[in-house]
């Protein structure tokens, strides 16, 4: 019987075993290739794994190692080869041509007995071609990393850049593009900052190294939290903190414990939220950072019933404008905090308060800075959960035509974009508005059920 996918190690060391008591000691070449091909066919391990552990090599250190020696031995140069990145390729990531070429060196075959290549012989399956998009962002993403291994043990500046670059690019997009398309290039982006740290041993690299591992964990932790993971999104801020403590980036450590304080505060735990902000405004410099961390404080104010507190970090955020930031402002999109997201928490907070007057304005005010800003400016998430308090606010003087109206631009939003956050929110306005029996509660009512049925996060009805 074969055995399943990812059979432990001892599965192919009895292979071997059997086999080359059998061969001549050392056994040709030959026999190693039949050994790996008989460990495929039991283990189902990709073919560069199943030829590593034919040649005994029970870790991916040891392969490593091999590698190094090779090329020591016929002076092919020295390479910045890591263990990561080995056990990267045994998991299907195509390497660069240099080192393609080094793998059919070592183990003595060719690019499609490594698994990296397809056989056109006659009478051979040929797969059936990729999408377009596929192919090119393959090709572009297997020539960036050709790039950065090329690089070698002293991380150059282009792969620095194109890390920056990337960041940068996708902090934007997240504003108003759908968060799990971008959540598969986040985790790619992270992977490669990863393997680059462990290359390089320059202070400064390091450092512009973690800034990009602590920004590409908070949108992957804004990412979790928007498609319904918070505790993924927890695990990835903490992470984020950390990058920002090991560089004394207090920006990144600031921002980090505001996604955490949200984290909280939206899973009803507001004293932990506050305590989480006033950790983060112990290091937050001036400017967007502590304007933020204060918005947030707002919110989690009003889930204690705390009114005055709520005014106060309105009142204090409001005054906390000042000086730009590398992150919140120079990278801005996720990271950033601008007028309208400002207004848009305060709505929110007086929402949660029962301040209906004071939310209708604040949200009245967000949706209107956002429908001016340029459209890759529009973040969708907080300008449809702005519509959505809006309503609520409204609903609080009874006001189920003005509801109506707010809510009547959001139902546009397409599922992959219906997050977390604005999900619960609609799920609220839904049972305030059971409380009202009437013919147009009900209507409103089924736009709701039928809008939050089609979303990218879990069912409402789990809340």
């Amino acid at each position: 019987m074969m055995a399943k996918p990812g059979h432990d190690a001892d599965c192919a060391q009895r292979i071997r075993m059997r086999r080359l008591a059998q061969e001549a000691n050392p056994p040709p070449i030959s026999v190693l290739h039949a050994i790996a091909a008989e460990i495929g066919g039991c283990c189902e391990h990709h073919p560069l794994k199943c030829l590593r552990l034919a040649l005994g090599w029970s870790s991916a250190d040891k392969a490593v190692q091999a590698m190094h020696r090779m090329c020591q031995t016929h002076s092919l140069g020295a390479r910045g080869l890591t263990k990561r990145s080995w056990l990267d390729w045994e998991n299907g990531h195509r390497p660069g041509a240099d080192y393609l070429d080094l793998l059919c060196r070592l183990f003595q075959t060719g690019p499609v007995e490594l698994g990296f290549a397809t056989d056109y012989s006659p009478g051979v399956k040929t797969p059936v071609p990729a999408p377009e998009r596929e192919l090119i962002m393959s090709a572009a993403n297997e020539s960036s990393d050709h790039a950065a291994e090329a690089e070698a043990a002293v991380v150059g500046s282009n792969a620095l850049e194109q890390l920056s670059d990337d960041i940068t690019r996708l902090a934007r997009a997240y504003v108003h593009a759908a968060p799990l398309p971008l959540f598969g290039e986040l985790t790619r982006i992270r992977n490669r900052t990863y393997r680059l740290i462990e290359r390089t041993r320059h202070p400064g690299q390091q450092r512009d190294l973690y800034l990009v591992a602590g920004q590409v964990c908070g949108l992957l932790g804004s990412a979790s939290f928007d498609l319904g993971y918070p505790h993924a999104a927890a695990e990835q801020a903490r992470a984020a903190r950390v990058y920002g403590e090991v560089i004394s980036h207090n920006e990144l450590t600031a921002w980090a414990d505001g996604l955490l304080a949200c984290v909280e505060f939206w899973a009803d735990r507001p004293a932990q939220a506050l305590r989480l902000v006033e950790r983060g405004l112990v290091l937050a410099p001036t400017g967007t950072a502590r304007v933020r961390l204060l918005s947030i404080a707002a919110r989690a104010s009003a889930l204690l019933g705390d009114v005055e507190g709520v005014r106060e970090a309105v009142r204090g955020a409001q005054d906390a404008r000042g000086p730009q930031g590398e992150l919140h402002d120079g990278v801005g999109g996720e990271f950033g905090f601008n007028e309208a997201r400002q207004a848009f928490c305060a709505g929110s907070a007086y929402l949660s308060a029962g301040l209906a007057p004071d939310a209708e304005n604040e949200c009245e005010r967000a949706l209107a800075l956002y429908r001016r800003a340029p459209a890759e400016e529009r973040w969708y998430a907080a300008e449809a959960s702005a519509s959505v308090d809006l309503a609520a606010a409204r609903l609080l003087s009874d006001d189920v035509s003005g509801a109506t109206d707010a809510l009547s631009p959001m139902f546009t939003l397409p599922a992959d974009k219906r997050v977390e956050g604005l999900v619960k929110r609609l799920w609220q306005v839904r049972t305030s508005l059971a409380a009202i029996p009437s013919r147009e509660t009900t209507t409103l009512v089924g736009k709701i059920e039928e809008f939050t049925a089609e979303t990218v996060t879990r069912a409402p009805m789990s809340f």
